[in-house]
């Protein structure tokens, strides 16, 4: 199956409100962010007929990144998970996708999370790798066999810089 990991696309720096920084969940996607998102989701596009099963982080700029995709690409089932945020266990993920893969098979799943997550991720499924540096809407292209509980990184993409 195919793996699409991706990061998501350049965020705005975070705000004082009220004497107070904004939780880091809130932060919104960039006008640069935007763009980036466009470009992948053109590849993606141009790449994939459809996404079997999205994940994404429940942040704002995750959630706004698998927006601006789903313009472009259609996804059979899409949910939110708290365990991709920039703080999760990538292990304990993948351990639990591989295993639901392995009863409920797919053959393109996306997830849209952060960093570091999304690095550890690909080197915890690709152990001949190291964690790849995610650009901001960067994407890991992987093949996964969920039985072997194994994956193979094939390419990186990532927006054209401004």
């Amino acid at each position: 199956m195919k793996l699409f990991v991706m990061r998501h696309g350049d965020a705005l720096p975070a705000r004082f409100e009220r004497g107070y920084l904004q939780p880091d969940a809130e932060r919104e996607l960039s006008e640069r962010g935007r763009r980036e998102v466009e470009q992948i989701a053109l590849w993606l596009e141009a790449h994939v007929g459809q996404i079997d099963l999205v994940i994404t982080s429940p942040y704002v700029r995750a959630q706004q990144t698998w927006n601006a995709v789903a313009a472009h690409i259609a996804a059979e089932v899409v949910e939110v998970s708290s365990e991709i945020t920039p703080e999760g266990d990538p292990e304990a993920f993948a351990g639990a996708l591989l295993a639901r893969l392995q009863i409920e098979p797919a053959a393109t799943v996306l997830v849209v999370s952060h960093m570091p997550f999304v690095c550890y991720l690909v080197g915890y499924l690709d152990t001949s790798v190291q964690p790849p540096l995610f650009p901001t809407a960067g994407l890991a292209v992987m093949d996964v066999e969920p039985l072997a509980m194994l994956g193979k990184l094939q390419e990186m993409q990532a927006p054209p810089r401004d």
